[in-house]
């Protein structure tokens, strides 16, 4: 059974509870955590976008403007440190949040040298999940 829960919505539609400049891109493999991790955005006040590999996520920046992105290490087709890696190629100065279930430090200081603002294990906590983004992406 996953740890990731859908988190209950409120009766608006979100077309009418978000402003387009707080734009979220989840970028992670598995639906669960991509669902999770949009509906916590969306209880946060942000509009979140999500793509399943870094592929999927570059093509989304190249269509929308974003306050932050969150965005998986370990995922299929391109990871997210070769997407980190990307974006910082291209100069992007949007605030990453990667996230991984690998609780190593190599794993952090590669994200970071890479271009992350901060890290999240997983499985997260939404409280984490709050501060973080609220913190970073505001």
């Amino acid at each position: 059974m996953s740890p990731y829960k859908r988190l209950p919505s409120g009766d608006q539609k979100p077309e009418t509870r978000f402003s387009t400049d707080r734009r979220i891109l989840v970028v992670d493999d598995y639906e669960d955590i991509r669902l999770f991790l949009v509906d916590g955005l969306r209880e946060l006040g942000f509009l979140a976008y999500s793509a399943s590999n870094g592929v999927e996520g570059l093509a989304l920046l190249q269509e929308h403007s974003f306050s932050g992105i969150i965005l998986d290490l370990e995922m299929p087709v391109m990871d997210g440190l070769t997407m980190l890696l990307h974006l910082q190629k291209e100069s992007n100065a949007i605030p990453v949040i990667v996230m991984s279930a690998d609780t190593t430090r190599s794993a952090m200081i590669k994200a970071i040298e890479a271009g992350a603002k901060d890290f999240l294990t997983k499985p997260i906590a939404y409280e984490i999940l709050k501060y973080k983004c609220l913190r970073l992406f505001t």
